[in-house]
């Protein structure tokens, strides 16, 4: 049944809408990547490839447990509102925090809004560790 589903947005769609929306993703993504890597607070820990963007807080002198602690109350203060959707994980030991461009409804104003946002997180939770 999963191969139907593809199939028939294939027919419907064609490989070029598929190729176009692909693109759209990869630059959104690719753009926030840029802004992470310009940004005073924020650090990426991988260079994305896909439309998935690895990124954490600048480290401060936290440790692993301290900056896990430190995503989570970002990822909280992000999401609250339910108007963006990040979150933490765990690669090769290390916390980070994720950003994927997933839907096909995602504009650069989504990508944007949620910059302003990690911006605003990162100084209400970066003020609670001083």
């Amino acid at each position: 049944m999963n191969s139907l589903k593809l199939w028939l947005t294939l027919r419907v769609h064609g490989r070029q809408a598929y190729e176009e929306h692909i693109d759209r993703q990869l630059r959104l993504a690719f753009s926030f990547a840029e802004w992470v890597k310009a940004s005073e607070e924020f650090e990426l820990t991988t260079i994305p490839v896909l439309s998935i963007v690895n990124f954490r807080i600048k480290a401060r002198g936290w440790d692993e447990q301290q900056q896990a602690r430190l995503h989570a109350d970002l990822v909280e203060q992000v999401t609250r509102d339910g108007q963006r959707w990040i979150s933490e994980t765990v690669v090769n030991g290390r916390s980070v925090l994720r950003m994927m461009v997933i839907s096909y409804l995602t504009e650069e104003r989504h990508v944007r809004d949620l910059e302003r946002a990690l911006e605003a997180a990162a100084k209400v939770v970066g003020s609670q560790t001083r």
